[in-house]
C-alpha cells in the first residue's frame, strides 16, 4: 500500500515531472500512468499503457504538453494504487494557486484532485496562464475580495472562459477599520500577531454568510471550483479550511495545507514592497517584523478560527447546520462528489 503522505508530484525548472512515492513493501515494481483528464482515473477505466515502470521510488517524466495539467496513477505490482497530481500549479502570474486534492478524510477516503482549488488574485495571469487555467474546466470562481479590490484587479480568465463568477466580499478586521486604513496606505496595528488571530476570530463571528453562500454555490452543481482573494492566505485560507473540515479532513492536516502559503508566497518580496508603500498612523515606516506577521500564516492564526467555532457552537455539526446551512444530507452530497476511495 502507498504511503500517500510521502507521495509528491512537482515540476522541475524544465517543466518536467518529478514524482516521488513510498510503499509499505519497498522494492515493488510500480507502473506510472498519465492523463490530462482530471476524472479519468476516478472513472475506473483501464488506464492503458504505463508511461514508466520502475522498482525505484521516484521518477522523472518528460512533460508531453506543458500547457495543460496532468494527473498520475501509480499501481504497484500487488495491485495497490494511488492517484497523484501537483499541489501547486505551475503558473507564472500568480504564486499561490493550488489544488486541495489528495487529503485524507476521517472515513478513509481522499479528496479528488482537479475539483477544488484555492489561489491568490488572478489579474496578473499571463496569456499562457489563462489558457492553462481554462483547461482545468473551472465552472465556478468565488472571489472573497472587497468590491474595491475586485474593481482595481478584476478576475479575468479570458473572453472564452465559461465559468460562473461569484462576488463574495469578506471584510477581515472589520471591527478595527483595518481594511479602511489599508486603502489609505496606512497599517495601524499594535500587536500584529494578535491582530491576525483577532481577524480570524472575526471571520467566524461576522463573515459566515459569505462562506455559507460559497457552499450553496458549490452544491448547486458538481463542478470544479476555485476560491480566491488577494494573496490567497487569510480569507481564502479560512474558506479552504472550511471545505476541508466539512469533508472530514483532520485539523492538523488542514493547518498543514494552510501553512503551505509560507512556502509559495514570496513573503520577503511582499514585506519589502509593503515597507515602501505603507506607513503607520504617525507617517513613520512600518517595522519589518510587523509586516512579516501580517504576510505570513501561522498555526495560531487558523487555530483561532477553530477555537472561536468551539466557543460559540455546541459541536461541529451544530456549526455546519447553523452557520453554513449544511445539514447532514448536504454534507453527504459534498462527500459523495469530492471524495473517492
Amino acid at each position: 500500500m502507498f504511503d500517500l503522505n510521502a507521495c509528491h508530484v512537482e515540476r522541475n525548472l524544465d517543466g518536467d515531472y518529478e514524482i516521488r512515492w513510498a510503499t509499505k513493501a519497498p522494492g515493488q515494481r510500480v507502473s506510472v500512468y498519465m492523463s490530462d483528464d482530471a476524472e479519468f482515473f476516478y472513472r475506473g477505466e483501464h488506464p492503458g499503457a504505463p508511461v514508466l515502470q520502475t522498482s525505484d521510488q521516484h521518477a522523472l517524466l518528460s512533460n508531453p504538453d506543458k500547457s495543460v495539467r496532468h494527473y498520475f496513477y501509480l499501481e504497484a505490482e500487488n495491485g495497490d494504487g494511488a492517484i497523484l497530481a501537483e499541489r501547486k500549479l505551475s503558473l507564472s502570474g500568480t504564486p499561490n494557486f493550488r489544488d486541495l486534492g489528495g487529503y485524507e478524510a476521517a472515513c478513509g477516503r481522499r479528496l479528488k484532485w482537479g475539483k477544488l482549488y484555492r489561489s491568490s488574485k488572478l489579474s496578473t495571469l499571463t496569456e499562457a496562464d489563462m489558457h492553462y487555467v481554462r483547461r482545468l474546466g473551472l465552472t465556478l470562481v468565488c472571489d472573497f475580495r472587497q468590491i474595491v479590490e475586485q474593481e482595481l484587479d478584476p478576475t479575468f480568465l479570458g473572453h472564452d472562459s465559461a465559468h460562473d463568477y461569484a462576488s463574495l466580499p469578506v471584510t477581515p478586521g472589520s471591527r478595527s477599520n483595518f481594511m479602511e486604513n489599508l486603502h489609505q496606505g496606512i497599517i495601524a496595528v499594535d500587536d500584529a500577531a494578535e491582530f491576525m488571530q483577532e481577524m480570524n476570530r472575526d471571520l467566524v463571528a461576522n463573515q459566515m454568510p459569505q462562506y455559507a453562500e460559497m457552499f450553496r454555490l458549490i452544491l448547486a452543481g458538481d463542478r470544479p471550483t476555485l476560491i480566491h482573494c488577494a494573496s490567497g492566505k487569510d480569507r481564502t485560507g479560512f474558506g479552504a479550511a472550511l471545505i476541508l473540515d466539512v469533508l472530514g479532513v483532520d485539523e492538523d492536516a488542514i493547518v498543514e495545507d494552510y501553512l503551505l502559503t509560507n512556502r509559495y508566497l514570496p513573503i520577503d518580496q511582499e514585506v519589502e514592497r509593503l515597507a515602501s508603500e505603507f506607513t503607520d498612523q504617525a507617517g513613520e515606516g512600518v517595522p519589518a517584523e510587523v509586516l512579516r506577521s501580517l504576510m505570513e500564516v501561522r498555526p495560531e492564526y487558523l487555530h483561532a478560527c477553530f477555537a472561536e467555532i468551539r466557543k460559540h457552537y455546541r459541536s461541529k455539526e451544530h456549526f455546519y447546520s447553523t452557520a453554513l446551512d449544511l445539514d447532514e444530507a448536504k454534507r453527504d452530497l459534498l462527500k459523495q462528489r469530492y471524495l473517492h476511495q
